[in-house]
């Protein structure tokens, strides 16, 4: 996947956003999207440029704000079940996911990505994989699975 391509998956998210369908259509397209941002996870890697041009206060849209515009454009996501801790054989701890949360938070992340990338593209990849590492990875993976869970019923 090019940095072009990885730039237009991250657009793609906000164009779901802003797209007039209905909710099913809504919801069909949020999937995609999100699958084009795991894979475009899996490119792009460069190395930290200390010299970047990297704006230091990168503004962002208030969560509040974000967290009520989703909702709107998102009715029937809200909260879901999820298992915590699910990475070793011990029995996971049962926990509650919040999808508009979720959408909040990746957004929120790749906005920040996409102002980076106006000033530096080598900037801009690197807070790319760093974010999907440290925080909207496991926002965007907890949300594909309840999107799925949706869509074609529970996988167990």
């Amino acid at each position: 996947m090019t940095r072009s391509e990885i730039r237009a998956a991250i657009q793609s998210l906000f164009a779901v956003f802003d797209e007039e369908a209905d909710a099913p259509t809504r919801e069909r397209d949020l999937r995609l999207a999100l699958d084009r941002l795991a894979l475009a996870s899996h490119f792009g890697e460069v190395e930290f440029d200390p010299n970047a041009p990297s704006p230091d206060d990168v503004p962002s849209t208030p969560y509040e704000e974000l967290s009520e515009r989703l909702g709107q454009r998102f009715p029937g996501l809200g909260y879901y079940s999820m298992a915590l801790d699910s990475t070793d054989l011990t029995p996971a701890t049962p926990g509650v996911g919040d999808a508009i949360d979720d959408l909040v938070d990746i957004a929120r992340d790749l906005e920040e990505v996409l102002l980076r990338w106006e000033v530096s593209e080598v900037d801009a990849l690197w807070h790319f994989r760093l974010f999907f590492e440290s925080h909207w990875g496991q926002h965007l993976r907890a949300l594909q699975l309840h999107l799925h869970e949706r869509a074609f019923g529970s996988t167990s």
